[in-house]
């Protein structure tokens, strides 16, 4: 089989299995991925780049971009975003493949291809589907990865043929990481460095330099709207809001460097210390006068909102909730408190198994080559994030395609050994398809697990579709849900704003000061009112709603699944 003809297979095979974890993950939608198609949503209906009413910071807008583009051809936002996933991902093997050949050969080239076809960290993100896997869900990474890694192998090409085209792609590409993650802030410019440094050491600076300053200014050139825009929201320039949406605390906002540590600290302590108190307290909380939202992750505010329409109530029999009692503020952790250096190496080894790390860097160090620097921008993408603010496996997922290039030249140096012995050259390949299997492992017991639809993230993800549809009918087009999940206000069509992790007699202003036409509270996550009939319990509002303390509802709808009532004028 040609070598051409064993990539394309090798693409096929990373689009069949992100397809196929895909169609068995079902409706479930994690939080990041309803955050996305909800800035697609806005952007397509020209409303901005908002979430929760109000000008977004915190998540990068290139991949909304991409989805309410071509979703405004009449493509369903979610397929769209998924199938975007699936394509960027199986994309993700011809730029690896031509770094490690550049590496190590051809035949190193396609043993990496097959091993990020069949990555598990890699699929996951396509998005995460219901089983025992850790909660890699999708987001912007696939599109990421495949941007990052073909400025890499595009950087390699420049160096090599000095054209002027493939500068300008990688200040585009360049500029494309940065526009979906903000860690492209790291990888673009250090693709750029490494790059004038290879062409500094083999003669050739004095006659591309200023292809190389003119690539770097397009890439520039591309994000000025963005940084423009940050410009004028935060009233100051800043290259991403995320650092800032993750603080924790009141008062003045704090500097990046105290926002990194606030948030690197109550990030850590839930992803791996389980306090999820802390994180909800910190990214819930409404600001201590219940104008808007504490966390700068919920968007910038500019200026107040009106007060809601008003409206007439009808009378039915009350139903009555005890209110969730109030709860002090968990107090911040500190950097620290949970270990580093034990976080850093759980984190990689969510990405990658640490015995595929292991065999990697045996492979790296086999096989030196200064053609292993184009790996750099991408490796350190990933960890200087991890360094300046906290540990999070999906920062490190770089490190996927890295390791799948060092445990090819592994193989390769292996199945040289082999040959120098006259082995047969089938041990290779039985050794390649062995560690392949292995490592894809994980993902095809977790696929096979969700293809049977009936683990609990797939029956609530259900649960929740049927929520939205029912409430879309229900609901007034242009008032938005409240709810702690955004899948229900997706499902819905409707606006979305996030519920806040605080008492009811807080909730209710926030609410109606911006125009909330329904909360919709769950028994599956944080709730303002108690105990709740039913799994999901609707509360729709009018504009003299004033009730505090215990809630008195008056039922509208009452189904195995869904309670919808209003709130009950007071008798006293």
């Amino acid at each position: 089989m040609s070598g051409r003809r064993a990539l394309w297979l090798a693409v096929i095979a990373a689009l069949a299995a992100r397809l196929a974890l895909m169609l068995a993950r079902g409706d479930y939608l994690v939080y990041d991925e309803g955050y996305y198609l909800l800035l697609a949503r806005s952007l397509r209906h020209a409303h901005a780049f908002t979430l929760n009413g109000l000008p977004h910071v915190a998540l990068s807008p290139l991949q909304p971009l991409v989805v309410a583009l071509i979703s405004s051809l009449g493509v369903n936002d979610l397929w769209t975003s998924r199938l975007l996933a699936v394509v960027a991902g199986a994309l993700l093997v011809l730029p690896v493949h031509a770094l490690a050949s550049r590496i190590g050969g051809p035949r190193a080239g396609l043993a990496a291809a097959g091993l990020t076809a069949l990555a598990p960290g890699l699929m996951t993100f396509v998005p995460f589907f219901p089983g025992r896997t850790w909660n890699l869900y999708f987001g912007s990474e696939p599109l990421f990865l495949l941007l990052l890694f073909l400025a890499a192998a595009s950087a390699a090409r420049a160096a090599e043929s000095r054209a002027s085209r493939w500068f300008v792609l990688i200040g585009l590409l360049g500029a494309g990481a940065f526009l979906t993650r903000a860690e492209g802030i790291v990888a673009a410019p250090l693709t750029f460095a490494v790059l004038a440094w290879r062409l500094w050491r083999s003669g050739n600076l004095r006659g591309t330099w200023k292809r190389l300053v003119a690539g770097a200014a397009l890439g520039v050139l591309v994000c000025t709207p963005y940084l423009a825009f940050l410009r004028v929201t935060l009233g100051r320039w800043a290259f991403s809001g995320r650092v800032q949406g993750a603080a924790v605390g009141q008062g003045p906002a704090p500097s990046t460097r105290e926002a990194a540590q606030q948030g690197g600290a109550v990030l850590e302590e839930f992803v791996w210390g389980g306090n999820l108190r802390a994180f909800v307290r910190a990214q819930y909380a409404l600001t201590p006068d219940g104008t808007h939202m504490q966390s700068q992750y919920w968007g910038v505010v500019r200026e107040p909102g009106p007060a809601r329409a008003s409206g007439t109530p009808a009378d039915t029999t009350p139903r009555i909730l005890p209110a969730a009692p109030e709860a002090p503020p968990a107090p911040a952790p500190q950097r620290g408190s949970v270990s580093f250096p034990r976080a850093l190496v759980r984190g990689v080894g969510v990405v990658v198994p640490l015995w595929l790390l292991a065999l990697a860097l045996v492979g790296f160090a086999l096989r030196p080559s200064g053609e292993g620097l184009w790996l750099a921008p991408p490796l350190l993408a990933a960890l200087l994030p991890v360094l300046a603010a906290y540990v999070e496996p999906r920062v490190l997922l770089p490190l996927a395609p890295i390791a799948a290039i060092g445990a090819a030249l592994l193989w390769q140096k292996a199945e040289g050994w082999l040959a120098t012995r006259r082995a047969p050259r089938a041990l290779a390949a039985v050794a390649l398809a062995a560690v392949t299997f292995a490592y894809a492992l994980p993902a095809a017991r977790d696929g096979w697990e969700a293809s049977h639809g009936v683990t609990p993230l797939q029956q609530v993800g259900r649960a929740q579709r049927a929520v939205g549809l029912a409430l879309r009918g229900r609901l007034p087009a242009g008032a938005p849900i409240m709810s702690w999940h955004p899948a229900l206000a997706i499902y819905a069509d409707r606006d979305w704003r996030v519920l806040p992790e605080e008492p009811w007699s807080r909730v209710l202003p926030y609410a109606l000061r911006e125009r909330v036409s329904a909360i919709v509270a769950s028994r599956f996550y944080p709730s303002p009112l108690g105990d709740l009939p039913r799994a999901f319990t609707a509360v729709l509002l009018e504009p003299g709603d004033r009730s505090a303390g215990t809630v008195r509802l008056e039922p509208l709808e009452d189904t195995p699944l869904l309670f919808v009532g209003r709130l009950a004028r007071s008798t006293q």
